[in-house]
């Protein structure tokens, strides 16, 4: 069986601004919450003084309403991470594949907890983007 990427990978036809906009609205109205946002491109600019392609990961945790349905299970963890990333006039959104059972350490709810906040984070992605598939 050929191995998968660590990431499911999505293509939008927008700019960078204009994508991350729409990932960040997609998530809100799948009763997520971003709790916060790393801005990678310019912490390499500001560190290392070079430039580089707008690269931003988005925290994502579930909403305080979801978050109560999904019990205490998905507390310990999120918030899961949506990197957006420009590729010239469009742009990219990866999000990590959450393997079914993490080595072992999830409990059956965590892993339940964990599978429906990656289903929501996908279900809205898909929704503005398209699927790329990557070799490995």
């Amino acid at each position: 069986m050929a191995e998968e990427p660590a990431t499911i990978t999505y293509s939008i036809a927008e700019p960078f601004e204009q994508a991350l906009k729409m990932v960040r609205r997609v998530l809100i109205g799948r009763g997520l919450e971003v709790s916060g946002q790393l801005d990678i491109s310019s912490r390499i600019r500001q560190r290392l003084l070079i430039g580089t392609a707008p690269c931003v990961v988005l925290l994502v945790s579930p909403s305080a309403e979801l978050g109560k349905l999904l019990g205490s299970s998905a507390a310990g963890l999120t918030p899961l991470h949506v990197v957006v990333s420009s590729r010239g006039m469009q742009s990219q959104v990866h999000v990590l594949r959450i393997l079914s059972n993490q080595g072992g350490l999830l409990g059956r709810h965590a892993r339940a907890a964990v599978n429906q906040i990656q289903a929501q984070i996908l279900e809205g992605i898909e929704k503005i983007g398209v699927r790329v598939t990557l070799t490995v």
